[in-house]
């Protein structure tokens, strides 16, 4: 439960930010519109299995029925959901002196570790694809521009 309610904490704080920048219209999105959608989804997300596990826990028991067997709350889901918290939050610190392109492929490295994809040669691969792709997509072809960084 711990997990569902700091994901539902993230996605208010992060929908509540993005409130500062403009959030335009949906035929004009400004620069906040995709924080505040994906906080909400956030929230919504989280709170949906707040639910799930609220309705999972088990039943006090009386004489006429017996006792649920203890169901664990996690799986170690709530380290993980930290982890994943402050992936992202260095990841925010380390994108102006790293540059995007660096900073996107170390926190999708930690992240896929993060979900156990296990072999690290793989996890740098999917890494690296990742973040040559959102380079050619988002500065190459779109135009966007995202912080270099002392290398790139």
């Amino acid at each position: 439960m711990g997990a569902a309610i700091s994901m539902f904490v993230f996605g208010a704080i992060t929908a509540a930010l993005s409130l500062q920048l403009p959030l335009g219209a949906l035929r004009t999105p400004g620069t906040g519109f995709f924080p505040f959608a994906l906080g909400l989804a956030l929230m919504a997300l989280a709170a949906g299995r707040g639910i799930q596990l609220y309705l999972a826990r088990p039943k006090v028991a009386t004489p006429e029925t017996p006792a649920a067997p203890a169901v664990p709350e996690h799986d170690g889901a709530t380290l993980r959901v930290a982890l994943f918290v402050a992936g992202l939050i260095t990841t925010v610190a380390l994108l102006q002196p790293l540059g995007y392109v660096l900073s996107s492929f170390l926190l999708m490295l930690v992240l896929l570790q993060i979900l156990g994809l296990g072999r690290w040669y793989l996890s740098v691969a999917v890494a690296l694809v990742s973040a040559a792709a959102c380079y050619l997509v988002f500065v190459r072809w779109l135009k966007i521009p995202l912080p270099a960084g002392w290398w790139f």
